[in-house]
Formats: C-alpha cells, sequence, structure tokens
C-alpha cells in the first residue's frame, strides 16, 4: 500500500511525457525550436559588454531577437506549409504553430529578467550576462533529457553526456553567428 501510494506520488510529480497527446512530430517541432532559441539568444548575449546590460541595451537585444525570431519562425513555417501542402494553413495548424514555437521566446525569459535586474542596477551586468550565458548552456545541455522526456523513456547517464557534448556544439553554433554576425 505505501509503495503504490509512493509510485502514485512519483507518476503525478514525475512525468516522463510532457503531454501524453503530443504527436513525435510536433515534440520534434518543440525541441527544434527550444534548441534554435537557446542558440540565438545565446549568440545575442556574447559579444555584449557590461555596460551594454547597464543602459538597457542588453535587455531591448535579447528580447528583441528573441521576438523577432519567434514571429520569423512562425511565418516561414506558415509559408513552408503552404508550399508543401499547396493550401493556407488552417487557423487550427497555426495556433499550434504558435505553441510549438514558443520555446524559441521562452529562452530569453531568465535572461531578459537578469539584463532587467543588471539595467535596474540590482546586479553586475557582466554577472548578468554570464550567469545567462551559463544558463543558456545548460538548458542547451539538458536537451538530451528533454528529448527522452517527451519520447516517455527514463533518463539515462548516456543521454545526459549526449547532452552535454550537444551544448558544446551548440555553443559553437553561437559563437560562430556571433562572431560572423557582429
Amino acid at each position: 500500500m505505501i509503495n503504490d501510494r509512493a509510485t502514485s506520488l512519483r507518476d503525478r510529480v514525475v512525468r516522463y511525457r510532457a503531454d501524453e497527446n503530443i504527436s513525435g512530430e510536433r515534440a520534434a517541432a518543440r525541441i527544434s525550436a527550444y534548441l534554435y532559441g537557446n542558440i540565438i539568444v545565446f549568440a545575442t548575449l556574447v559579444p555584449l559588454r557590461e555596460e551594454d546590460a547597464v543602459h538597457g541595451h542588453s535587455l531591448t537585444l535579447v528580447l528583441g531577437v528573441a521576438l523577432s525570431t519567434y514571429l520569423a519562425h512562425v511565418f516561414a513555417e506558415i509559408v513552408g506549409h503552404n508550399a508543401r501542402a499547396g493550401e493556407p494553413m488552417s487557423r487550427a495548424a497555426i495556433w499550434h504553430e504558435l505553441r510549438d514555437s514558443q520555446p524559441i521566446a521562452s529562452s530569453a525569459i531568465v535572461p531578459c529578467l537578469l539584463l532587467a535586474a543588471a539595467w535596474a542596477g540590482w546586479i553586475d551586468g557582466g554577472r548578468a550576462t554570464w550567469i545567462s550565458e551559463i544558463y543558456l548552456l545548460v538548458r542547451m545541455a539538458l536537451v538530451g533529457l528533454l528529448i527522452e522526456r517527451l519520447r516517455s523513456e527514463k533518463p539515462s547517464f548516456r543521454t545526459l553526456l549526449a547532452g552535454i557534448a550537444l551544448a558544446v556544439v551548440a555553443a559553437g553554433i553561437s559563437l560562430l553567428k556571433a562572431l560572423l554576425g557582429h
């Protein structure tokens, strides 16, 4: 009886699948958006200086890049659907696309809060940027665990190692984008 209750509580607290009704294709779209958003926000942060954070420039830049990338991604998916299917995307499909693309914008939430705190003078600008970069690297390293969660599989140490390798590659892509784009 106690073991059944513990298992039931564990199942309610730790769900291996984020949404039982999500298809594999939609889960893949969300993972792609999650990783893409992290790479873009990380690349935006890399070239910024402490004074950029103190003056609010970093906050507006990260917020603007995240929101414009989210909108561009949704727009491109709608146009891509039209090209693939030969017909406009339904209203319901557009809502699904808006939802599936949200991880792009959500990548910027914590960095924007930290950069807002730096702008308000509550935290050092360099520290806010540095913590934001570490946060995004951790998010990227956890992608493997996120994939297993969406597949309803139990996480493994191997998955964590693969996620760390993925974070290194993603950080390299971000650094390349920052180097070539600035």
